[in-house]
């Protein structure tokens, strides 16, 4: 059994403890700093919600959040590019799609670009069919895997240049 000289102690340790502790029972409260963005949320974009044109298998977007999943992600704008306008056209297969295009603004000039994807389609292996450069425009064919093609255009812009990706599943032009 316990001794009452024990119990008293423990009451006094305890009594000791929480006079001691006089910040635990504070009126201040201290709330903790909130982050100013939510990780879990992803924040909205200042950007105009896009305009979504569909009939039958046809789908047309203007100023789009992302580049249609058609389009070879290696193929996508760079950084500091703006999504100005895409298609979409279905096939009859379930979830594949015959043909796309991007249309976007890019910060970069034209050499640059033409570089960018130059060694992209270099480190890719994939195949130009034709090229022809122009000081207005110019333009790549590109033989990508599983019979697809992909053109690239690219036009010097004020502020930079306007490039236009086509894609296409069905090989030939």
């Amino acid at each position: 059994m316990e001794s009452p000289s024990f119990s008293f102690k423990r009451i006094l340790a305890l009594l000791l403890l929480l006079i001691l502790n006089v910040p635990l029972f504070s009126q201040e409260q201290t709330i903790p700093e909130l982050p100013v963005l939510d990780p879990v949320k992803p924040q909205k974009q200042d950007r105009p919600k896009p305009r979504i044109f569909r009939y039958n298998r046809l789908t047309i977007q203007e100023d789009p959040y992302k580049a249609p999943s058609s389009i070879p992600r290696d193929f996508v704008p760079p950084q500091n590019s703006t999504l100005l306008f895409s298609t979409e056209l279905k096939s009859d297969r379930l979830l594949e799609n015959k043909e796309s295009i991007v249309v976007f603004k890019s910060t970069f000039s034209k050499q640059v670009l033409e570089t960018y994807y130059e060694i992209l389609i270099f480190n890719l292996n994939h195949k130009i069919l034709q090229n022809q450069k122009t000081d207005a425009k110019s333009l790549y064919l590109v033989e990508v895997f599983g019979r697809k093609t992909v053109a690239i255009s690219i036009v010097p812009n004020e502020n930079g240049s306007l490039v236009k990706l086509f894609h296409r599943t069905s090989g030939g032009f």
